[in-house]
């Protein structure tokens, strides 16, 4: 399918589950005018926790997007996706997706889209138009962006990233994981000289940030199989506070499905 059509908003035609015809109406010259970093932040900030955008990325909590224009709702066989958004008999095109995350639930409803709250408007434009550089569908050229200098790199996290550091060192993060049958729930708490506490006996860690401003963190002593645990996330997917008890998921190992959310305040 042409970058026009896909521009358009022009999709397939729609079975008796499909949602309503896209109310939105982004042209190409909105899309390539957008504002590339602005696009690239709202989704760091909103969406990198569930999904990657690079060709023969792994899925996480949500599917790979790359060449997601212009493919069937539902139809990555990489991805288990939920009966309803299978069934739902569209393609992805900018109108669609636009007018998906001004409301997933409203738009699609019964689907399994884990999203704390909508897209705001001025985001969405902008977070799309990104989205077609990363994923192959966009017929311009990526946009230059400034690259942070050594002096703001140099700075400390707490000056660097403020929102973020404030939410992830002030408050709780709570993990529940699932393995078979069995839940353990426990919490931890990053603390600012580096390391992680928990309130489960024995289970310690440490964090750090990448140059890529990636917050990696290394958990052990878990009383399971495997007994650590290693993870990386965009420092951006952090920077807007949340609070709930499950706000991501992953699956760190085999047959394990880790549920983390964030939790106000903690113990003195």
């Amino acid at each position: 399918m042409i970058l026009r059509t896909l521009v358009l908003g022009v999709s397939a035609a729609l079975t008796l589950v499909s949602p309503a015809v896209s109310q939105t109406n982004l042209t190409r010259d909105e899309l390539a005018a957008a504002d590339y970093r602005a696009g690239r932040i709202a989704f760091l900030q909103r969406c990198s926790a569930c999904h990657t955008l690079a060709e023969g990325a792994l899925a996480l909590q949500g599917p790979n997007l790359f060449a997601m224009f212009g493919r069937q709702a539902g139809a990555d066989p990489e991805f288990s996706y939920s009966d309803v958004l299978a069934d739902a008999g569209f393609e992805w095109t900018p109108d669609r997706l636009a007018d998906w995350l001004a409301d997933p639930e409203g738009y699609l409803p019964g689907n399994a889209m884990l999203i704390p709250e909508a897209v705001p408007q001025d985001d969405i434009t902008n977070m799309i138009s990104f989205m077609m550089v990363e994923t192959g569908a966009a017929d311009w050229e990526r946009p230059e962006i400034e690259t942070v200098s050594a002096e703001e790199r140099a700075k400390p996290p707490a000056e660097r990233f403020p929102s973020f550091w404030n939410h992830l060192m002030s408050n709780t993060t709570r993990y529940r994981w699932v393995e078979g049958e069995e839940e353990i729930i426990f919490n931890v708490y990053y603390n600012t000289d580096g390391s992680v506490t928990s309130d489960k006996d024995g289970v310690f860690g440490f964090w750090h940030i990448t140059e890529r401003d990636m917050f990696c963190y290394a958990l052990t002593g878990l009383p399971l199989e495997p007994p650590y645990m290693v993870q990386c996330f965009p420092v951006a997917a952090m920077a807007i506070p949340r609070f709930a008890e499950e706000l991501w998921q992953s699956e760190p190992a085999a047959n394990v499905t880790l549920y983390g959310g964030i939790l106000p305040g903690r113990p003195n």
